[in-house]
C-alpha cells in the first residue's frame, strides 16, 4: 500500500455571508450527481482548491464565495484547511489539527501557511508533504514538488484537452515537471537515492571530521595513548598556575624594595612595556577562553541539532507505525484467550477506553512545528559560534606578533636598566611563559575531555555509513526492475478497461500496446494518439484511473489513494458508455485491498449505483445548484 494516505472527510463553503455548501465524504466511492450545469465541477474545483492547487480563473459562483474549509485525514491525522477565495487563486491556507466543527469554533489555534517558502518559515505544501510522509530534496528546495503540482495528477478535470495526460498548466509546464509529478507520485524516481546519497556523502564527512580530531589529540601526545590522561593534566595546571602567583608575589616584593635611581624615560617606557605585555597576555588568555567557550558550545548546539533532527525521523516513523498497527482489533484477550466484546470504533478494542484522536492529532503536528523551529534556530546558532571562531582565529595572530614586538623592545631595554627592573622584567617573562603554558595545557585538557565522546561519534557516523549504505544497495536493486513493471502494471489495467469499453472504438476492443508518457504529456494505443473526443476521454480515464488504483496497493507509491473526477461524461459522451465505464470503477475499486477514496461527478449514474452509500448528497435537478446563496 501507499505509505501516504490523503482522504477527504468534509467540504464546507462560505458566502455570501452563511455557509452555502456543507457535505460529508467517506472513504471508498462518492458519487455527485446531478444535472449539467448545476455547479458539481464547481464543487470539484473547490475540493482542488481547498487542498493547495492555485487557480486564477474562477467561474461567476465560485468567485461570490469567501472561503473554503475542508477537513481531511492527512496519513490517519485529522486536520483542517481552511483558504479564502481571492482573484489571484494564490492565497495563503490556514491550518487546524483537529475536526472542523472544532476548528470553525476556534479562532486562536490556526497556523497560517503560505504558497510559498520564506526565509525559515515552511511552506504549506511543505508541511503536507512532511505530514504524508513524502520525501523532499535535502539539498536544494527549488527541486522539491508543490501540493499545487501533484494535484495536476490527483484531480482529473474537465477543462484540460482530452488528449493531455496532466492536468493542464499554463503557468509553470514542463516536461522535467511532468516527468517529475508522474515518477514522484509513482515511486520510481532516484529522490530516495539521491537522498541518501546525500547522506552518506555527509556521513562520510562527520566520520573523517571525528578521525581527524582524534587522530590530532594523538598526535599531540606523540601517538602515546596511556599520556593522553585527563587527572594528570589537572595536576599540571594547578601547579603551573601556583607557579604563576608565586612569581606574582615575587614581582611585589621586588617592586617595594628601593632602588638605584634610573632615567625617569626609560622608567616610564618600561611600565608602559609591562603595562601593554600584561594587557595583551590576558587579552589573549581571555580569546583562548572565548575560543574554548565558543567551541564548547558550537559542539553542544551540534550534538542537540543532530538529536532534534533523529526526533522528528523518529516522529515520522512513530505516525507510520501508529497508521499501520493503532487500529488493531482484538477478539480475543490476549491474556485469558477469552472472547471480547466489540469496543466499537471511538474505543480501544482490548481495555474499551475512548480513543483522543483529536487530542493525538493535535500533541503530533505541534511537536512537528516545534522540532522545525528548534532545527531552525539551532541551526542559526551553529552559524553564530562558527562566525565566532573565525574572528577569533583571525584575530589571535595579530595580538600575537604585537605581545612578541613588546617583549622585543623591553629585552633591549632590559639591557641597559639596573638590576631591580632587569629582574622584573625576567619575573614578567616567566609569567607569561607559565600563563601560555596554562593556555596549552588547557587545549590539550578540552582535548582529552573530547576523546570519548569523539570515538563514540566515530562509531556512530561508522554505522550510519554502513546503513545508508545497506539502504542505497536495496533501493538500486529494486527500482532497476520497478520502473518497467508499474508501468506495465498500469498500462495491464488500462487496457482492461478498454478492452470492456464496448466496442464504440475499435482500436480499444483488443489493444496490443498502450503507452502514456508523462514528459510529453500523451497516450497511445496502438502507436495511435488521436481517436474521437469521447474516446479520448475514455482513454484518458482509463489511464488515470489505472494509475491510481495500481498505487493504492503498491508499497512504494507515494499516490495518496485519493483521486477526483470531472469529466466521466465530458465531450459528448453516450449514456450508455458512461454508465459502464462507472461501472467498471467500480468494480475495479472492490478489488482495492487498502483504504482510498475517489469522489467523481456524472450527470448519467448508473441505475444500479443511484441510491446506493457510495452517493453523497441529493440529486441536483436541472435549476437547482451545488452552492445555496
Amino acid at each position: 500500500m501507499s505509505l501516504s494516505k490523503l482522504f477527504i472527510n468534509r467540504l464546507v463553503v462560505h458566502g455570501s455571508g452563511k455557509i452555502v455548501y456543507d457535505q460529508k465524504f467517506h472513504l471508498g466511492v462518492n458519487i455527485i450527481r446531478g444535472k449539467n450545469g448545476t455547479g458539481k465541477s464547481t464543487i470539484m474545483d473547490l475540493l482542488n482548491y481547498g487542498l493547495g492547487a492555485e487557480i486564477t480563473e474562477w467561474t461567476e459562483h465560485q468567485i461570490q464565495c469567501n472561503w473554503v474549509a475542508l477537513e481531511v485525514t492527512v496519513n490517519g491525522h485529522i486536520v483542517t484547511l481552511k483558504r479564502d477565495i481571492t482573484p489571484t487563486g494564490q492565497e495563503k491556507v490556514l491550518f487546524f489539527d483537529g475536526e472542523m466543527t472544532s476548528a470553525l469554533k476556534d479562532h486562536e489555534r490556526w497556523t497560517r501557511y503560505g504558497m510559498r517558502r520564506s526565509g525559515d518559515t515552511h511552506s504549506f505544501s511543505q508541511h503536507m508533504f512532511e505530514l504524508l510522509n513524502m520525501p523532499r530534496h535535502q539539498t536544494d528546495d527549488s527541486k522539491n514538488l508543490t501540493m499545487h503540482q501533484i494535484l495536476r495528477l490527483i484531480y482529473v478535470d474537465q477543462l484540460s484537452a482530452p488528449q493531455k495526460l496532466l492536468k493542464e498548466d499554463t503557468k509553470f509546464d514542463n516536461l522535467t515537471i511532468r516527468r517529475a509529478i508522474g515518477e514522484y507520485l509513482l515511486g520510481i524516481d532516484t529522490l530516495d537515492a539521491y537522498n541518501l546519497r546525500q547522506g552518506l556523502i555527509e556521513a562520510n564527512r562527520e566520520f573523517e571530521k571525528f578521525n581527524a580530531e582524534l587522530n590530532s589529540i594523538y598526535r599531540m601526545f606523540g601517538h602515546k595513548e596511556n599520556l593522553v590522561n585527563l587527572s594528570s593534566l589537572n595536576n599540571d595546571i594547578e601547579a603551573v598556575k601556583q607557579n604563576i602567583i608565586d612569581l606574582e608575589n615575587k614581582r611585589l616584593e621586588i617592586k617595594s624594595t628601593p632602588s638605584a635611581e634610573v632615567s625617569i624615560d626609560t622608567s616610564k617606557r618600561i611600565r608602559e612595556l609591562v603595562s601593554k605585555i600584561e594587557e595583551l597576555s590576558n587579552k589573549l588568555s581571555k580569546y583562548s577562553d572565548n575560543r574554548l567557550e565558543t567551541q564548547v558550545e558550537l559542539n553542544e548546539t551540534t550534538l542537540f541539532l543532530r538529536s532534534l533532527e533523529q526526533r522528528k525521523s523518529a516522529l515520522g516513523e512513530s505516525q507510520i507505525t501508529y497508521n499501520s498497527l493503532g487500529t488493531i482489533t482484538f477478539k480475543y484477550c490476549p491474556s485469558c484467550l477469552e472472547p471480547l466484546e466489540s469496543a466499537g470504533s471511538d474505543n480501544c478494542g482490548l481495555c474499551k477506553s475512548p480513543k483522543h484522536n483529536s487530542e493525538k492529532d493535535f500533541a503530533y503536528s505541534q511537536l512537528l512545528n516545534e522540532l522545525n523551529f528548534q532545527i531552525s534556530e539551532s541551526k542559526k546558532l551553529v552559524k553564530s559560534f562558527e562566525d565566532d571562531l573565525l574572528t577569533i582565529d583571525s584575530q589571535t595572530p595579530l595580538i600575537k606578533q604585537e605581545l612578541n614586538a613588546q617583549k622585543s623592545e623591553l629585552k633591549e631595554i632590559n639591557s641597559s636598566t639596573d638590576e631591580k627592573e632587569a629582574e622584573l622584567l625576567k619575573i614578567s617573562t616567566e609569567i607569561g611563559f607559565k600563563q601560555s603554558q596554562v593556555i596549552s595545557l588547557e587545549e590539550k585538557r578540552e582535548q582529552v575531555s573530547n576523546v570519548d565522546n569523539l570515538q563514540r561519534k566515530k562509531v556512530l557516523a561508522q554505522n550510519k555509513i554502513n546503513e545508508l549504505q545497506e539502504k542505497l544497495d536495496a533501493i538500486s536493486a529494486r527500482q532497476e526492475q520497478r520502473y518497467v513493471s508499474v508501468y506495465e502494471n498500469i498500462e495491464s489495467k488500462a487496457k482492461e478497461l478498454l478492452k470492456a469499453d464496448g466496442g464504440y472504438e475499435g482500436a480499444f476492443d483488443d489493444p496490443d500496446d498502450i503507452v502514456f508518457d508523462f514528459s510529453k504529456d500523451k497516450m497511445y494505443v496502438n502507436g495511435r494518439n488521436k481517436f474521437s473526443a469521447s474516446s479520448m476521454v475514455v482513454l484518458k480515464n482509463s489511464i488515470r484511473f489505472s494509475i491510481f488504483s495500481q498505487s493504492a496497493d503498491d508499497s512504494y507509491s507515494r499516490f495518496p489513494n485519493l483521486i477526483l473526477m470531472d469529466n466521466i461524461e465530458d465531450k459528448g459522451m453516450v449514456v450508455e458508455r458512461s454508465q459502464n465505464f462507472q461501472r467498471q470503477m467500480v468494480e475495479v475499486c472492490n478489488t482495492i485491498k487498502n483504504d482510498f477514496q475517489l469522489i467523481y461527478t456524472t450527470s448519467m449514474i448508473a441505475s444500479e449505483l443511484e441510491g446506493t452509500t457510495m452517493c453523497v448528497g441529493p440529486f441536483y435537478e436541472k435549476g437547482s445548484h451545488t452552492l445555496k446563496f
